[in-house]
């Protein structure tokens, strides 16, 4: 997450527009927004900023609205147009698929399939090797 921080500064810094979106908070805040014009526009800034970072997917409780009518409408329109993403997970695309896959009692294959497609057209998968920083004491 740090790295990819400090990766977003950098890009603002030269002018980019970037959402940089804890993930399970980015859920929550759509969650809250049901019903109301903010979530389309949310939805809109999401599918349309420069550079989209969603930090630490999978940490939140996967629903189908969520998955089919939120991220799956923004990976697309990204794919769409070429606009770049970055997403942090503790999971590998494989786990990121099965996750994506669940939801409730529900187990949808395909729709995690077809996601994650759409993952790895927007962007390539990178295993970070190193300690837990947050776990040591100062």
């Amino acid at each position: 997450s740090l790295i990819v921080y400090q990766f977003a500064k950098n890009l603002v810094n030269k002018g980019a527009k970037v959402i940089f979106a804890y993930y399970p908070d980015l859920v929550r805040e759509l969650q809250n927004s049901f019903g109301t014009v903010k979530l389309e526009k949310l939805i809109i800034k999401l599918k349309t900023v420069d550079i989209l970072i969603l930090d630490d997917i999978a940490r939140e409780a996967n629903t189908a609205y969520i998955r089919d009518q939120i991220l799956g409408p923004i990976l697309q329109y990204r794919c769409d147009n070429n606009l770049p993403m970055f997403v942090t997970s503790n999971r590998n695309f494989d786990l990121l698929e099965k996750h994506l896959s669940e939801t409730n009692n529900l187990i949808d294959t395909v729709k995690g399939k077809a996601l994650i497609a759409r993952f790895k057209y927007l962007m390539k998968e990178y295993e970070l090797k190193d300690r837990d920083f947050r776990s040591e004491k100062f």
